[in-house]
């Protein structure tokens, strides 16, 4: 049966691109494979194909989309985007359905048993590296282990009991965030919020509080000394201290200063947000917020013009060069330049159109209209093509694809031919030896060659010379 439908299909195949086969019965189905690509439709844009030598993706819009990445051996599968997603890449697994749950896994052992972890909101379950086993019920009951940077956490109808413990340093919640209580070989705490408590991590920082957020206290350490020295009393007075700089705030947020410690950059906020002034070796800035403001350092600039309506930002890393920004909202423009030459561009214009081009290589991307008001791979392979009315695609080999309505018209080009199709009804194809023009897809067709004036009937007769 297979055999007799493949067959089926070579015969009805009408006009094509060189080396190209084709059938197109538009909405039903459309069907094209040439050299190193090969693409499928199905019922219009809800069932689509794609396999070229880098990527080969499988789309049932607008639940699920299927990509396998040669190039990277990355696999990935959206559903119900932008809430589900599968990522495989290498021996690791992610699998999540957001908000219920989210899951981590190996598939492969590497040393020991290999660690995986299971979120299924309030559910949870996992294995440690060692081969420890964990689960729990949030907020009931529950273990965990070599999770959030801790080696255990464990809670009883949280928040009235729970412990956290990493290398030996314990902390004990009870009635979270009121009482605390931490000890360890570097670790030592007492609080009873909000009225007083301290806590200090030896070598990295001491904290403590009174009548929290009165009066707060805190120094952080690196390497034996002093990094940060801050004391506050809100929202009067803020002090802060680092090896770089001083800082003071006066009636938080609305005054502040900002003085380097070598005297090469000072900051005034009076009142914050609304006026700002930097100025230093290397940098400076002006804020009159929300009519303008600009900011400049020897690596990156930016500025705004009516915020939140126009934004603008350049980024220098090394030979390359961003330039990129918003406006009105959910429009957005990026450039990037290496060495003085364009690399790429892009805008989106929302709710009119996308537009993307790779300027090397000469690829480019253009859709009407562009609904999608932010960027989301899943939502874009998911639904994306339904919302598209008008598409132009160009590639590094100097082809180029048109499609109108999803479809019902087609105008491709490649290698010097093209060909044109309004659904299966109407089909024009051009080459450098002729033309042809074919109603119903080579029920009726007529070209013209160098030899001569040609007909084609009832799909499979041909009359004179071939084109």
């Amino acid at each position: 049966m297979r055999r007799v439908a493949l067959v089926w299909l070579l015969l009805w195949t009408g006009v094509a691109l060189a080396g190209e086969s084709r059938v197109n019965l538009w909405p039903l189905f459309f069907y094209a494979r040439s050299p190193g690509v090969e693409r499928l439709e199905a019922l219009g844009p809800l069932f689509y194909r794609y396999r070229n030598g880098r990527e080969s993706s499988v789309s049932l819009r607008p639940l699920v989309s299927w990509v396998n990445r040669r190039d990277s051996g990355e696999r990935d599968l959206y559903f119900l985007s932008p809430l589900g997603h599968y990522h495989a890449e290498g021996t690791w697994r992610h699998l999540r359905l957001v908000p219920l749950f989210s899951y981590d896994w190996e598939t492969e052992e590497k040393e020991g048993t290999p660690a995986s972890s299971h979120t299924y909101f309030p559910v949870f379950w996992g294995r440690t590296a060692e081969g420890e086993g964990y689960w729990g019920v949030f907020p009931i009951y529950g273990t965990m282990r070599d999770r959030f940077g801790y080696d255990e956490i464990r809670f009883v109808l949280w928040p009235l009991y729970s412990r956290a413990t990493v290398d030996g340093d314990r902390s004990t919640n009870i009635l979270w965030p009121i009482f605390n209580y931490s000890r360890g070989p570097t670790l030592s705490g007492f609080k009873i919020w909000p009225l007083w408590g301290f806590r200090e991590k030896r070598g990295e920082y001491r904290r403590s509080f009174f009548l929290w957020p009165v009066f707060i206290w805190e120094t952080r350490y690196a390497e034996g000394r002093p990094t940060l020295e801050k004391r506050m009393v809100w929202p009067l007075y803020v002090r802060e201290e680092t090896p770089t700089y001083r800082r003071r705030i006066y009636l938080w947020p609305f005054f502040q200063h900002v003085r380097g410690r070598d005297g090469d950059f000072e900051q005034w906020d009076f009142p914050w947000p609304f006026v700002q002034i930097q100025r230093g070796e290397d940098r400076r800035g002006f804020r009159l917020w929300p009519l303008f403001g600009f900011r400049e350092a020897p690596d990156h600039r930016s500025n705004f013009v009516l915020w939140p309506l126009f934004f603008g930002e350049e980024l220098r890393r090394g030979p390359e060069e961003e330039v990129g920004g918003r406006f009105l909202l959910l429009s957005s423009y990026r450039r990037i330049v290496r060495h003085g030459r364009e690399r790429e561009r892009f805008l989106r214009v929302w709710p009119l159109f996308v537009h993307w081009r790779r300027t090397v290589s000469g690829e480019s991307l253009f859709y009407f209209p562009a609904l999608l008001p932010f960027y989301d791979e899943g939502l874009e392979r998911n639904l994306g093509p339904l919302l598209r009315l008008f598409e132009v695609y160009r590639f590094a080999d100097g082809r180029r694809y048109v499609r109108l309505l999803w479809g019902l018209y087609r105008y491709e080009t490649g290698a010097g031919e093209s060909v044109q199709e309004l659904a299966f009804l109407l089909s024009y194809r051009r080459t450098p030896r002729g033309r042809a023009l074919e109603i119903l897809d080579g029920l009726v067709g007529i070209y013209r060659t160098a030899s001569g004036t040609g007909l084609r009937l009832l799909w499979f007769i041909r009359l004179g010379p071939s084109v």
